[in-house]
């Protein structure tokens, strides 16, 4: 068996001395047989803080020999482990958590300053010593969301409640909700994006191109090497925290690509070409995948454009996860439609082959992340609904049915090991876990993905029982939308495309001519429901249907049973949007009426 490999921040440190255990068999059978507590510590390779812990708490002398003699101590990497991290985060990274010999929690919190860590070692000790025996498993239950699988209907009021809250709790003077810290958020903006196309209430694209504007044009944006850092530390958008994460410059380049396709801002699309550009320079590594991260570097980023060059950039993580990725090759395959399919398309496709071969086996299933050595931890939601939602869009894109069999293979693997009560679970059922992984989570982000894949299928492939899975699924989770309040924005969004009606795009070509130019100008088109599908001349869908026989290739757009005249060329397309919009009640439709 090997040595377990743990990171420690890159400047000098002594943590390393203290033992620390992966989590897993050998460390609770150890706190079992030797009666002691357990010290989890979560961090990541991007964490200032956890750096600065190492530095400094955990080189503490007295600190690792009290560790090393009174405690298990654990370490958790939170981007290859999230489940552990869905359970036992405290508040942030690094999360510090005592518990039983068992996994429940005792007491934690984040980051503990070194003389604050022996006080906190020796309080946990002595109650420990003497509670022992009367403090079993029944610490703090794991809180679970109201769910009600008997709603098969989304809660459209919800929908609003949300949108209240954002309005409540937005920061008119600099973007935004709340003071500070401030993280950009984004599934409330794109929220907020959506309910303006859905109602034209101007309020919702004010507050989103508010935020857009100052985080873009604040310090949380790198103006030299483009991409953004995770956050701000001020209300104003001035002084970030200096890590830079794949998942989160994945999501925000797509939200301001977005946000360019409704308002036609230029600057937006700029700004996200500039972060795509930064993340397939310096994460993008030879295979054709993305790393996790770029280190923090304080001084690095406070030096001129000129200075950079001449020191050395913080440190990349090359470390591959399954949903980071499948978020950036969903982003790049939008930019290859809006900004440049030359540049962003190959990469994009390259990259979901890789990822693809690399992470799905069919006889184990999806994996969550590759450090180099092998895949490693199967099975969870979070990858699956973000690799089902890039196959679809890589379909949509491409037109290659191979996608669609994808989509459809990863959702039976979902229902057969996920899928319990009527809602998907975080991970399959772990008999023989520990601690709070025993107690599957349902992550309402995840579910509202699934949902969104469940609904763009329903229109790709005709299956009117898809979009019922998807009704359904929305609907369970609507309680604990409300509860929930803006974390719940994701599952809003899907809410409103379930309810809308859709735009498709059919684009019927042949071996000889093919319809690609067609059906990137289509893909470029923002709708709230767009389905963008394929079917070849000759195909049993194409002689069912109604579309009329003409020159291939052609594209054919529709919405409900209005259609817009067959076009053959790219610059036709605006005119038949025109024309289909012209057709239309002019009434906004779906889920988020007019305030």
């Amino acid at each position: 068996m090997s040595e377990p490999s743990f990171r420690f921040s890159p400047r000098p440190n002594r943590a390393q001395e203290i033992h620390w255990y992966e989590w897993g068999n050998e460390a609770f059978m150890r706190a079992s047989s030797e009666q002691k507590p357990i010290l989890l510590s979560i961090s990541a390779v991007w964490c200032h803080w956890c750096h600065v812990m190492d530095e400094t708490t955990y080189s503490q002398p007295d600190v690792i020999n009290r560790i090393n003699e009174d405690f298990i101590a654990i370490r958790v990497d939170n981007d290859q482990r999230p489940d552990i991290n869905l359970r036992y985060n405290m508040g942030g990274w690094p999360t510090t958590a005592i518990l039983t010999a068992t996994g429940e929690i005792i007491t934690g919190g984040t980051y503990v300053p070194p003389d604050q860590m022996t006080s906190l070692l020796d309080q946990v000790l002595q109650y420990w010593r003497e509670n022992r025996d009367q403090i079993g498993d029944q610490l703090a239950e794991p809180e679970t969301p109201t769910i009600n699988p008997a709603l098969s209907q989304p809660t459209n009021e919800v929908v609003i409640k949300i949108m209240d809250l954002v309005r409540q709790q937005f920061d008119r003077a600099y973007g935004g909700v709340g003071l500070a810290p401030k993280f950009p958020q984004v599934d409330i903006w794109d929220l907020c994006l959506t309910f303006f196309t859905a109602t034209g209430d101007g309020w919702s694209a004010g507050m989103a191109a508010r935020t857009l504007d100052a985080m873009a044009g604040g310090g949380l944006f790198d103006h030299i090497e483009g991409g953004f850092f995770r956050y701000s530390t001020t209300r104003e958008w001035t002084v970030p925290h200096f890590e830079k994460i794949l998942e989160e410059n994945a999501q925000l380049s797509k939200l301001y690509l977005k946000a360019y396709q409704i308002m036609g801002d230029e600057s937006y699309r700029e700004v996200a070409n500039a972060t795509l550009q930064w993340a397939n320079t310096v994460l993008l590594n030879d295979d054709g995948l993305w790393g996790g991260s770029q280190d923090a570097d304080e001084e690095y980023y406070a030096l001129s454009k000129e200075d950079r060059e001449s020191r050395t950039a913080p440190f990349v993580d090359p470390v591959i996860h399954t949903n980071w990725n499948a978020y950036m090759i969903s982003t790049q395959l939008s930019a290859a439609a809006l900004i440049n399919p030359q540049v962003y398309a190959p990469i994009a496709m390259t990259a979901l082959e890789v990822l693809w071969d690399r992470m799905w086996d069919s006889e184990q299933g999806l994996y969550h992340y590759d450090n180099g050595d092998q895949p490693q931890i199967l099975g969870l939601l979070t990858d699956v609904a973000a690799l089902t939602n890039a196959v679809i869009d890589a379909y949509e894109y491409s037109g290659d049915a191979i996608f669609l069999e994808r989509a459809e293979t990863l959702l039976d693997y979902a229902d057969k090991i996920l899928w319990d009560d009527g809602v998907y679970h975080d991970q399959p059922r772990q008999e023989a876990e520990f601690g709070r992984l025993r107690h599957r989570q349902q992550p309402l982000p995840d579910n509202a993905a699934m949902a969104r894949a469940w609904i763009r299928l329903a229109g790709i492939l005709d299956r009117p029982e898809y979009k019922k899975r998807a009704e359904a699924l929305l609907g369970a989770f609507s309680p604990a939308a409300e509860e929930q309040g803006l974390f719940a924005a994701a599952w809003a969004v899907a809410t409103d495309r379930v309810e809308a009606e859709p735009m498709v795009a059919t684009i019927v070509e042949s071996h000889s001519r093919s319809g690609a130019n067609l059906r990137q100008a289509v893909y470029g088109v923002y709708d709230r429901n767009r389905i963008v599908r394929t079917w070849p001349t000759g195909s049993a869908e194409f002689e069912e249907s109604d579309y009329p026989e003409i020159p291939m290739p052609a594209l054919y757009i529709c919405r409900g049973t209005v259609c817009a005249a067959p076009v053959t060329e790219p610059e036709g397309l605006l005119e038949a949007l025109q024309e289909l919009a012209g057709a239309m009640i002019p009434e906004p439709e779906g889920t988020l009426p007019p305030n």
